[in-house]
């Protein structure tokens, strides 16, 4: 409208509404800003500019419009009701619910008024009164939505999740395409496990509403649950160039980030989540799981109690503490956390998982009998709960020496977990044929002309759970010796960092340069000193490792390397009846778990036959269980290091362990380990079949 145009104000008006109804909310703030100008009594105009100010998120405009529009018309309910939203939206419930009861006083029996009261006291957490509202409306209005919707998220913030279940269907089945009730229910399902129905509501909303931010967040979290990361990541981003002031957005993307193995990236996600939502607990979480892995435990210890302070039942957090606690050996402290987050109905199974890890199993434990009880009725188990279920009972089993039921149970625990990974077995030999090829003795003499001095690293490496963590563990017990747990700095420095992501590790390394080289040990460096500043050695026990010792001889030739070589049936089934977070994929499955173990060897006999006698000490585990003082000796001496008598007090250590052996090494040194593969030799003849003799032999002793 032209300000010379000869029309009436009604008919601005008019042209205004169907401008917003158009969508065209330019062109209506445009006509309602001339109309105030020219009739700055005129009501009606306020109010519209109000509820577009709201829906736009200009939250202060919309107050000023809103009061001014009930300041000329105070007696009218739908502008009291309207303006109840926009005080919501200006964080002020108190002012909201006065205004909300006056509306209601106006007009007893509209459905519109009681709800958005309700939602007022929703905002101030009186959910009773919330509740109450809402069912008020739909006295006036059975099938009101807003009223339904409502109901159900109040239900579920009383963790009535059926309850809110059967509201949120109702919504749907009068109005299938609101798109908010879709979203709330895929949320609730996911929350309980109902992961089909879940993934099948959120593909067909998906198909109309791609531009949804809700919607591709629950996408995100089906993603991760199906353990595809990519796709998870991707819709996580989505989301977040649609509406990058969400937090849960964010909290989503550490969580993917943190699965990918990139702590340090996922730190910067949850952080941005808690700066937008200092009350986010979920965010507080992710800080506290990235800070664990990066090594700062006070400041994890720090996060999760402030996520369950925020949330008194923020289950995840105290089971995280817990674990968090066995890791420093304090197992009690553990304990109390595990049996606190058991009273927590979804993840008392969890709970009761991680307490079966503190104490050996008697028979007529409540623990395993809680466990028995899941396993009898897992329909609705999640699959990677239902794998650490698996796990758990073989280990109670075996602690019973029931050790048919426990090779069933690792046996159906290990296909589930092998049906959940994406891993390319192939992948084993032909990663250790690059390396042999690549790291010849005149490549790793080539490198040498980028080496560092260093002598502060000491590398232990080997099989997964052939010793290694018992082996830093008397080494950490040296007063001049830091040990580190399994750092990933040299894999992460050395692999995979090329445009061509299927490059193999030695194809990868030979291709650097010489300054590049240098700057990736110098990064590495910078990095293990970081875990004690100025310690004089750090101990990385990194058991795949043993695939960089060329790499290490070659720019790292101070550097000291441990060599832990174990019986390869002992080593094998103690890894096949072990489940572990994010990594060894290849230990879920028999055959693939000895090609493995044979590429462990024959890349451990190309090192013998390529680098110079001594650049490795070879430490037999047998050997060790049997004479550790004479053992333990031999090892001090080739770090350069004088005989220090607390190395034998090894399982007093208060320092962290983050490994499957966190309970052996806090105890004094035991024998049952050895032969212990006997007890399962008739349920792994392929393993044995594959393996053969293959084994480490100690050509020096």
């Amino acid at each position: 409208m032209q300000e010379h145009e000869q029309i009436t104000i009604p008919e601005a008006y008019t042209r205004s509404v169907v401008a917003y109804e158009k969508g065209l909310l330019k062109d209506a703030v445009e006509l309602l800003s001339l109309i105030i100008k020219k009739a700055p009594n005129f009501a009606l105009a306020h109010q519209l500019l109000g509820v577009i100010g709201h829906q736009t998120g200009q939250v202060e405009s919309a107050e000023k419009a809103m009061r001014e529009a009930v300041r000329l018309t105070p007696d009218n309910s739908v502008f009291l009701a309207n303006f109840v939203e926009v005080l919501r939206s200006a964080g002020k419930p108190e002012e909201a619910i006065a205004v909300g009861k006056r509306s209601v006083s106006l007009e007893p029996n509209s459905a519109s008024a009681h709800s958005n009261l309700g939602l007022a006291y929703y905002d101030l957490g009186d959910l009773i009164e919330a509740e109450a509202s809402q069912k008020r409306a739909l006295v006036f209005d059975p099938n009101f939505i807003a009223a339904l919707n409502n109901l159900g998220s109040i239900s579920k913030d009383q963790d009535q999740n059926d309850k809110a279940i059967y509201f949120y269907r109702k919504v749907l089945k009068i109005a299938p395409n609101y798109l908010e009730t879709a979203n709330n229910l895929i949320s609730i399902l996911i929350e309980t496990d109902a992961i089909n129905e879940a993934t099948h509501l959120a593909e067909k909303y998906f198909s109309q509403h791609s531009q949804s931010e809700v919607l591709l967040r629950n996408r995100g979290q089906l993603f991760v649950i199906a353990g595809d990361f990519d796709e998870a990541e991707t819709s996580f981003r989505n989301a977040i160039l649609i509406n990058d002031e969400a937090p849960e957005a964010y909290v989503g993307l550490a969580q993917v980030l943190y699965e990918k193995n990139h702590p340090e990236l996922a730190l910067l996600e949850a952080e941005k989540a808690q700066r937008l939502d200092p009350e986010q607990a979920s965010a507080y979480h992710y800080i506290g799981m990235c800070k664990a892995q990066l090594g700062d435990i006070d400041a994890s210890f720090a996060s999760y109690r402030k996520a369950i302070a925020i949330k008194p039942t923020f289950a995840s957090s105290m089971l995280a503490i817990g674990h968090l606690e066995m890791e420093q050996g304090n197992f009690e402290a553990a304990r109390n956390w595990f049996e606190e987050a058991s009273k927590i109905d979804r993840v008392h199974l969890s709970a009761h998982i991680a307490l079966s890890r503190l104490d050996k199993t008697n028979e007529g434990s409540p623990i395993l009998k809680v466990l028995e009880a899941a396993q009898t009725d897992s329909v609705s188990i999640k699959p990677e709960e239902k794998v650490a279920l698996s796990f758990a009972l073989g280990k109670c089993y075996e602690d019973l020496d029931r050790y048919e039921e426990a090779f069933k149970s690792f046996a159906r625990g290990a296909r589930l977990k092998r049906s959940l990974i994406n891993f390319e077995p192939n992948s084993i030999e032909e990663n250790t044929d690059d390396i042999i090829k690549t790291f010849t003795p005149q490549f790793i003499n080539k490198l040498r002309s980028a080496a560092i001095e260093s002598d502060q690293p000491i590398f232990v490496v080997g099989m997964p759970r052939s010793g290694t963590t018992l082996t830093e563990s008397i080494l950490a017990s040296h007063p001049k010796v830091f040990g580190a747990g399994e750092l990933n700095f040299l894999s992460k420095l050395f692999s995979n960092r090329s445009v061509e992501k299927s490059q193999k590790t030695g194809s990868l390394i030979a291709s650097l340069s010489n300054e590049e080289l240098s700057l990736r040990i110098e990064d590495f460096m910078d990095q293990i000193d970081f875990c004690c500043p100025g310690s004089p050695h750090i101990v990385d026990k990194m058991p795949a490792n043993f695939q960089m010792i060329g790499l290490i001889h070659g720019l790292m030739p101070n550097a000291k390397i441990i060599h832990i070589a174990r019986d390869p049936f002992d080593t094998c089934v103690s890894n096949f009846t072990r489940v572990f977070e994010r990594s060894q994929y290849h230990s879920y499955d028999q055959i693939e778990l000895g090609r493995y173990f044979n590429s462990y060897v024959r890349m451990m006999k190309h090192w013998e036959e390529t680098l110079p006698v001594g650049s490795i000490h070879t430490v037999h585990y047998e050997n060790l269980v049997d004479n550790i003082e004479y053992e333990a000796g031999r090892l001090i001496a080739h770090c350069g290091l004088d005989w220090d008598e607390s190395c034998l007090n090894f399982h007093k250590s208060k320092r962290r362990v983050r490994t499957a052996s966190v309970q052996q090494v806090r105890q004094p040194l035991y024998a049952t380990s050895k032969e212990k593969w006997r007890k399962y030799e008739r349920h792994i003849q392929p393993l044995i079949d594959i393996i053969g003799d293959n084994r480490i032999v100690n050509k020096h002793q």
